[in-house]
């Protein structure tokens, strides 16, 4: 199924009932989350926009539908500097199963954007990924703790507070 992205970056009734419609549907077929996922890939910022918020809502429900993604998730995603999009991206790396080498990398990437304090919600979404990682693998929690400090340190006051938080429930 081709989605018409031209039809669902518009700010209209009919855009709105489009994508309600293809969330309903990609929640029950992964290969309509295929076409959504290239989507965010695509070079129109608005669409990419778009199947960035439709990919977190579907995944919200069935983090399961991003396995078979990990890769364009580490090599095409993880290179996206639109503030908006990177924020909803942010939060797929937190919802996946990674292999080790594939966590290393995933470590790595989420670190750097939350050090980076480029995007408030973009830095949020990356502690909260990364929290979600440091929970299920004991080796990346000194990275984490390393993140949040320096979090706490330079970062402004929304961030500093949510890395203040979360370090104390460690």
């Amino acid at each position: 199924m081709l989605i018409p992205w031209e039809i669902v970056a518009e700010d209209s009734e009919e855009a709105r009932n489009l994508v309600e419609k293809l969330l309903e549907v990609a929640a029950s077929d992964p290969l309509i989350l295929s076409e959504i996922m290239r989507g965010v890939l695509h070079e129109d910022p608005c669409i990419k926009m778009q199947a960035a918020s439709m990919v977190e809502k579907v995944t919200r429900v069935r983090p399961l539908f991003l396995t078979p993604y990990r890769r364009v998730l580490l090599n095409e995603f993880s290179k996206i500097n639109q503030p908006g999009v990177r924020r909803q991206v942010a939060v797929l790396y937190g919802r996946i199963m990674w292999d080790e080498w594939e966590m290393k990398q995933v470590v790595v990437l989420l670190s750097q954007w939350i050090e980076t304090q480029e995007d408030e919600e973009s830095v949020k979404n990356s502690i909260e990924s990364l929290h979600k990682l440091a929970m299920q693998k004991e080796w990346i929690l000194p990275k984490f703790r390393e993140c949040l400090v320096k979090t706490i340190e330079h970062g402004n006051p929304g961030i500093s507070s949510l890395a203040n938080e979360i370090l104390h429930l460690l």
